[in-house]
């Protein structure tokens, strides 16, 4: 991978999250309150090979939503994240279907996430029903980061 490849998935992924809280965090502690929920990834949690930028990306956005967390926490501010496993996309749908078969296999749900299970951890953690959560990532994953049976 290049140093422009490796800087531009950085920028992304783990640099426009920071430039958004950063945003939304001026706004919230005039107000003193909010919530910030940021989006991580299983990848955030593991390694896999091929992936060292988008890992150390998604690693970042889940320790600086927990350091967030921590000190937007006394203004009044949560900041959680999610972190999906892999989803029935059209993304996904792409590949062939032995590979879509052996990314199915690795959940312990038996199958991939669909997008409004994601959107559904999103909306409670921006909600006042999370409100005594803060600085944690909710894995939504059909069990792939817990490990294997």
């Amino acid at each position: 991978m290049s140093d422009d490849e490796y800087l531009r998935i950085i920028d992304i992924n783990l640099n426009g999250v920071f430039r958004v809280a950063r945003a939304a965090l001026r706004v919230m502690y005039r107000q003193g309150s909010g919530s910030i929920v940021n989006c991580a990834s299983i990848l955030g949690m593991m390694g896999q090979s091929q992936t060292a930028a988008y890992t150390a990306a998604k690693g970042g956005v889940v320790n600086m939503t927990r350091t967030l967390g921590i000190e937007a926490a006394p203004k009044g501010v949560r900041v959680n994240a999610i972190g999906p496993g892999y989803i029935d996309t059209p993304l996904l749908q792409a590949l062939d279907d032995e590979l879509l078969q052996q990314l199915i296999s690795l959940h312990p749900m038996a199958r991939l996430g669909r997008p409004e299970e994601i959107a559904n951890g999103f909306l409670f953690l921006a909600s006042d029903e999370a409100s005594f959560v803060t600085g944690t990532t909710l894995m939504v994953d059909g069990g792939f980061t817990a490990g294997k049976s």
